[in-house]
């Protein structure tokens, strides 16, 4: 059965147009391998019916990395292609004619382009291009942060500041995570600052009422912790930005080469107000 960490990542593919060309011998592996993935399985949702109190560590760490409120959203990253990723000589039939040379040659950058050897043949699988996970959570739900303060009783400090807890939750924002769960390569750290100083990020919140910034941005952890959290206004035009009853939030970040895209469906009896103590 697929998990959603597969789906996700044949969305993904499909968009960059590289999984319908896809051999079978290509995709079993493929698949295979996020098999091993962890997934969000079907749950029934202990926090409706079971005091924060009583919660295992387990149940504590599955509310902040995969629940209705933190997702794994699965990017493909982009590249700068040298070669086509496959091969089908077509001539000058699909090419700009301002982009064919005097020799009739098309010079056009991005184009199906003739074999360059033996194992770039009409038959051969594109290349799948490099992906990473990053896990997105919705701070403000009081599950959250009730799932973090019970990790500390439990003495599970490390474990909840290895998932990047907000280093403060405002009454006044709602607060969204970024972290790297699972690097897509050597070099690829989106959230780490660095002597050169911080990544360039854009990030948006969208809603039935319209469309914010984060009003504050926050850098947090180093290496595999490294993360980022954005504080986004409650009150549009001196209005709610979300509710009164069930709603929806759309977060959007854009990086260098990559885009998340996070839904969430919020209920708001699990939005309540969440007092701006520093997180323990």
């Amino acid at each position: 059965m697929f998990t959603s960490e597969i789906i996700q990542l044949c969305r993904a593919l499909a968009r960059c147009g590289g999984l319908l060309a896809l051999p079978r011998r290509t995709i079993v592996p493929l698949v295979s391998l996020l098999l091993a993935m962890p997934s969000a399985a079907p749950s029934d949702d202990f926090w409706k019916h079971k005091p924060s109190r009583q919660w295992s560590a387990r149940e504590a760490l599955k509310l902040v990395r995969r629940s209705p409120w933190a997702k794994l959203e699965i990017v493909v990253l982009g590249e700068k292609e040298t070669e086509a990723a496959f091969s089908i000589p077509t001539g000058t039939k699909h090419c700009d004619p301002d982009a064919i040379d005097q020799n009739g040659n098309c010079m056009q950058k991005g184009r199906i382009e003739a074999p360059v050897d033996s194992s770039r043949q009409t038959d051969a699988a594109p290349l799948i291009k490099p992906w990473a996970g990053i896990l997105v959570r919705w701070e403000s739900a009081t599950p959250v942060a009730q799932a973090f303060a019970r990790l500390a009783e439990l003495g599970e400090r490390p474990a909840a500041a290895f998932q990047a807890p907000p280093p403060r939750l405002p009454a006044d924002r709602y607060v969204v995570t970024a972290v790297l769960e699972r690097p897509g390569g050597k070099g690829f750290d989106p959230f780490a600052v660095t002597p050169a100083g911080k990544p360039v990020l854009v990030a948006k919140l969208k809603t039935r009422r319209g469309i914010v910034v984060p009003l504050e941005v926050e850098f947090t952890g180093v290496g595999a912790s490294s993360s980022v959290h954005y504080f986004f206004p409650r009150m549009m035009d001196a209005a709610p930005l979300l509710g009164p009853g069930r709603d929806w939030a759309e977060f959007t970040l854009l990086g260098a080469g990559f885009v998340v895209h996070c839904k969430f469906k919020l209920d708001p009896e699990f939005l309540g107000p969440i007092d701006s103590r520093e997180n323990p």
